[in-house]
C-alpha cells in the first residue's frame, strides 16, 4: 500500500526539488485552478462578518493542499477558517491545519495560510471541483483590498507535487459610512461697511471612514455667498475661509450660517449646518454699530492704527478695507464718510 507524506512540509520540498523529474502519472490531465469565489465582494464598514471562498476547479488526484492569502489589514481582520468539502468528497477524513491567521503580519497586510490533507492510506485523490476553505472576515475600514492568492500546493496521495497550478485573486470593497459636518462658523467681522469684502471661517469634519469629496456653501440669511468643493480624509478635519462681498447686499443684520452638501449615502444630517452668529452691514466708516459714521468711529479706528491681527488688542472691525491691518487708508475711508447716516 502507497503511504502519503507526512507532513505537507515535505510537499512543499517536493515540489520545488521534483518539477523537473516530475513522473508522467503526477501530473494533472488538464491544469487546476484555485481561485477566490466570489471574485469580488461588496459589503459595509458595519457587517460583522463576511466569508470568502478559496476553491479549486480542474483538480485530478489531489490529496492535499496548501495555500497562502494576503488582504490590507487597515481593511480586513480575519477572524476563523474552516475546512470545505472538496477533500472530504472524496470519502475519507482530513486534517486541517490553520498554520497561521496573521492580522499583523507586517504594518500593512494580513496573512491567511492554511493546509489540509486526506488522512489514512488512500490511493486516489480527488477530481473536479470544489471549496478547499471559507474564511470568515470582518471589515475594520473603508477602501478595497485584494485578496492575493499565494504559496499554492497540491499533493497526489503519494505526496508528488501536483504542478503547475493557475490561480485567481479576489478582491473586497468595503463600503464605509458616510457622515460630514459642518463644526464651526467664525465671521471675522461683526460690522462691515456696505460694498466692502469679509472673510468668514467655516472648519468641517469627515466624520465617516472613507475619503470624501463635498461641497460647501456659506450663506448671510437666505443668500448664498460662496461655494467650496473639499476633499477630506476620514476622521480628518480642515478649516476653509470664505469671502462675502458685501456688494448688492442691503444695510442690515445677517445670519452667517454654512451647510456641507450631503454625500452619497449619509444619513446623519442634522450637523451639516452650522450658525456662526450675525454680521451687521452698515454704512461705509462705522465701526461702532450705531448706523452712523461719526467722530466716534474716527476716534476708535486711529486709536487702532498699526495693528496687526497678531497685536493683543486688535480689532478686525477697525480694518475697514479688510488688508489685515489698520492703515492710514482706514483712518481716511473713515473720515471721507464722515457723516453717513443709515436710512
Amino acid at each position: 500500500m502507497r503511504k502519503r507524506a507526512k507532513t505537507l512540509l515535505s510537499i512543499t520540498f517536493l515540489l520545488f526539488s521534483s518539477l523537473i523529474l516530475l513522473p508522467a502519472s503526477s501530473k494533472a490531465s488538464s491544469t487546476p485552478t484555485i481561485y477566490v469565489d466570489p471574485p469580488l465582494t461588496i459589503t459595509q464598514i458595519n457587517e460583522t462578518a463576511v466569508d470568502i471562498n478559496i476553491s479549486i476547479n480542474q483538480a485530478s488526484n489531489v490529496s492535499a493542499w496548501e495555500f497562502i492569502l494576503y488582504y490590507k489589514n487597515t481593511i480586513l481582520n480575519a477572524i476563523t477558517a474552516k475546512e470545505g468539502p472538496f477533500l472530504k468528497s472524496g470519502g475519507t477524513s482530513t486534517w486541517f491545519w490553520i498554520v497561521d491567521l496573521s492580522n499583523d503580519y507586517n504594518a500593512t497586510h494580513g496573512r491567511a495560510w492554511l493546509t489540509c490533507t486526506q488522512l489514512g492510506t488512500v490511493t486516489q485523490g480527488v477530481d473536479g471541483s470544489g471549496t478547499l476553505a471559507t474564511i470568515t472576515f470582518k471589515p475594520n475600514g473603508g477602501g478595497n483590498t485584494t485578496l492575493n492568492l499565494t504559496g499554492l500546493v497540491l499533493a497526489d496521495p503519494d505526496g508528488n507535487p501536483i504542478w503547475p497550478i493557475n490561480s485567481n485573486n479576489g478582491a473586497i470593497q468595503v463600503l464605509g459610512t458616510s457622515d460630514i459636518a459642518t463644526t464651526n462658523v467664525t465671521p471675522l467681522k461683526t460690522i462691515v461697511g456696505q460694498g466692502y469684502s469679509m472673510r468668514i471661517n467655516v472648519t468641517v469634519e469627515n466624520q465617516g471612514d472613507q475619503t470624501e469629496t463635498f461641497n460647501v456653501t456659506t450663506y448671510a440669511n437666505d443668500t448664498s455667498i460662496q461655494n467650496k468643493i473639499i476633499t477630506l480624509t476620514s476622521k480628518n478635519s480642515t478649516t476653509v475661509t470664505f469671502t462675502w462681498s458685501t456688494t448688492g447686499f442691503a444695510k442690515g443684520n445677517y445670519t452667517i450660517w454654512a451647510y456641507a452638501w450631503p454625500v452619497q449615502d449619509e444619513t446623519d444630517t442634522a450637523d451639516n449646518t452650522c450658525e456662526g452668529g450675525w454680521v451687521l452691514v452698515s454704512c461705509v466708516g462705522d465701526v461702532n454699530g450705531d448706523k452712523k459714521t461719526s467722530i466716534s468711529d474716527i476716534v476708535l479706528v486711529i486709536g487702532k492704527f498699526g495693528t496687526l491681527p497678531s497685536s493683543p488688542e486688535w480689532n478686525p472691525n477697525m480694518d475697514i478695507d479688510g488688508n489685515d491691518k489698520v492703515t492710514i487708508g482706514d483712518i481716511v475711508i473713515t473720515i471721507n464718510n464722515f457723516g453717513n447716516i443709515w436710512t
